[in-house]
């Protein structure tokens, strides 16, 4: 039997209550302490509690804006790949919670102000019955009191940095890809989680579908059979996001605006469109890049190409 089932058997009969101090705890561990195979085992304990909760009655129990305050801190650019990457499934998990999807797409302002203050009040209970003092004592107070909108925004920060990353080994690449398997996922959402993908996240003020585009173009630089299987996995996800908003009826067009509107995306948007289906991949990829030139030269000949330099 492995770990995930073996946990549901022992769920049965454990309160709620119980995982929930199990899971604060391990939260605590993974701030606490900076080496990763301890930060890593402590978020695959929490990944293993999330995934035998159920996500629309007892995941918005862990509250939204203590667990993301700390996510943040474990998404940072200091901290090791592995650590980025079970921070981002553990975010993952987290958002198949209905409220708590909501709350990040609206910036934490959807009316779950109640929810969020009880979360909050749930975690300093529990601290102080486990005796909890990790230092964040502090942080957790800010993170209850101020708009959850910061932390929500500083944790896109992280994620589009994640992006940013050099993809030069297979954990980075799997990394980014997750990434764009969680955009994917918040903008499937509807307008708010989509027009997460719109606001600026870099420090130059591009936002995701740019950083998107241009994962795709460092990926075509790559010659080579090195971690080939890696990268077309990396660029189908791309690709199917893209296709995806491409061909909406009510995102196709900023989709396609944002993606040509500056000069520098542009230019990599229409380069992608050219290349990317004539070079060595999967027949399915070569299609999914098919299909994204006919939608982006189909948008251009339609309205023509307007540049912001």
């Amino acid at each position: 039997m492995d770990a995930e089932n073996l946990l549901r058997q022992h769920n049965m009969s454990l309160p709620f209550t119980f995982w929930s101090s199990v899971f604060t705890v391990m939260l605590q561990v993974a701030v606490k302490y900076s080496e990763e195979t301890i930060r890593t085992d402590a978020l695959s304990i929490m990944i293993l509690i999330l995934r035998t909760t159920d996500p629309k009655e007892e995941r918005h129990r862990f509250g939204f804006t203590s667990v993301i305050t700390r996510l943040h801190l474990l998404l940072q650019k200091e901290n090791g790949l592995l650590v980025k990457k079970h921070s981002v499934r553990l975010l993952f998990l987290l958002l198949n919670c209905p409220v708590m999807l909501k709350l990040l797409c609206s910036g934490g302002k959807d009316g779950s102000e109640q929810m969020e203050s009880e979360g909050c009040e749930n975690d300093r209970l529990k601290l102080l019955r486990i005796g909890g003092k990790d230092g964040s004592e502090q942080m957790e107070s800010e993170g209850c009191q101020n708009d959850g909108s910061q932390v929500i925004s500083s944790v896109l920060v992280d994620l589009s940095e994640c992006l940013s990353c050099g993809t030069t080994c297979s954990l980075e690449i799997e990394l980014c890809r997750l990434v764009i398997v969680l955009l994917a996922y918040i903008a499937s959402s509807g307008k708010l989680g989509y027009e997460v993908l719109l606001g600026p996240v870099s420090a130059r003020g591009a936002n995701f579908l740019e950083l998107i585009m241009q994962v795709l173009a460092s990926q075509m630089q790559f010659e080579t059979q090195e971690l080939l299987k890696e990268r077309c996995l990396l660029m189908r996800e791309a690709l199917i996001l893209l296709n995806r908003l491409a061909s909406h009826a009510n995102f196709s067009k900023p989709t396609l605006e944002v993606l040509t509107r500056s000069k520098l995306c542009a230019t990599l948007t229409i380069d992608v469109a050219n290349r990317l289906p004539h070079t060595q991949m999967a027949n399915d990829l070569a299609e999914l890049a098919q299909k994204f030139r006919s939608r982006v030269y189909a948008f251009l000949e339609e309205k023509p190409l307007t540049i912001e330099y």
